[in-house]
């Protein structure tokens, strides 16, 4: 890290630090029971908008699997920091078939450029931050109330689904598949395994369901439209437009409504300033911390905490629109 942090130095305290190893104990049944959840849902929606046949639930169930896909991408980065089981493997074969692969991207990808976010947030060697340079016009906040509703509206309507793949395409497992490049780095041959497996079962499944329209409809649709909308918010609240630029320092924590958690910020990635001062704490142990931390006076003297995404005076409509 080379922006020396304020938040960190009051997080070293002996007292946080014997809390925080506590907290990073990986319980794999919280972590089993977090990724069934996920499912349950999507099955749930899923099967009600087929049985009903009714364009009604339809939409209803494109909503609540959008909110459940961006939880799944919130398990793949638990799996990203190996928080998800204890066995590495099991870590791996999880967070690609249940998290991943589903919505896209493998843990390996991802893992490679979130260190390096980690290890300095918001600079030149960050690879989102180069990724937001590289866009200003979806990524740079504050806005106009105008520019940021189009840039929302594009995202819900699916017109900015094409570029937001490109930008993170190196997540992916399409590319350097066969490693024939250096960068990304290439798959191992149980990576690849993993792909074609998960591969060949949905297609034997949508095959032997004749699934292909729902399939459309009920998953790809919400992915490149409501899906998008949800990370994107989630994603310019966590470190846009502070004063410190960059570094830890420069990271919401945010207190969402109840809608907010379900829809914006799943499985307490709200909790986003502790992540990054303790990325050892698996998401059912950050709002412990996250708390204790806060209790501190010196530390919620210095730590930027929110309230809420997208109410009156939230980090969207308060922070990052202006005039």
């Amino acid at each position: 890290m080379t922006v020396s942090s304020k938040t960190v130095s009051i997080a070293r305290k002996p007292e946080f630090i014997a809390k925080a190893k506590h907290l990073s104990i990986v319980n794999s049944s919280k972590s089993t029971w977090a990724v069934v959840r996920q499912w349950l849902v999507i099955s749930m929606a899923a099967s009600a908008a087929i049985w009903s046949s009714h364009w009604l639930v339809y939409a209803i169930a494109i909503v609540a699997i959008a909110t459940r896909q961006h939880a799944l991408g919130v398990l793949m980065h638990d799996a990203s920091h190996y928080r998800l089981f204890k066995r590495r493997r099991t870590n791996e074969i999880v967070g690609n078939v249940a998290c991943g692969l589903p919505v896209g991207y493998i843990v390996s990808r991802y893992r490679a450029d979130h260190t390096l976010h980690h290890r300095d947030p918001n600079s030149e060697n960050d690879p989102n931050w180069l990724v937001f340079q590289s866009n200003p016009r979806h990524w740079n906040w504050p806005k106009r109330p105008l520019n940021a509703m189009i840039v929302f509206l594009q995202d819900i309507v699916g017109a900015n689904s094409l570029k937001y793949a490109q930008e993170f395409a190196n997540w992916t497992p399409a590319q350097n598949h066969f490693g024939n490049v250096d960068k990304p780095a290439p798959l191992t041959w149980e990576e690849r395994l993993t792909v074609y497996f998960f591969l060949a079962s949905l297609v034997f499944a949508l095959w032997f369901t004749n699934g292909w329209l729902n399939f459309l409809i009920l998953w790809i649709l919400p992915y490149v439209t409501i899906s998008l909308l949800l990370v994107r918010i989630r994603t310019i609240a966590e470190h846009h437009s502070l004063p410190e630029g960059s570094g830890v320092d420069a990271t919401r924590h945010i207190d969402p409504s109840l809608l907010e958690s379900l829809c914006i910020s799943p499985l307490n990635v709200n909790c986003h300033l502790v992540h990054h001062i303790f990325p050892s704490i698996p998401h059912y142990n950050l709002p412990e911390m996250t708390d204790a931390l806060f209790a501190d006076p010196a530390f919620a003297a210095v730590a930027h905490r929110s309230r809420g995404y997208l109410s009156r005076n939230g980090v969207i409509r308060g922070e990052l629109l202006t005039l």
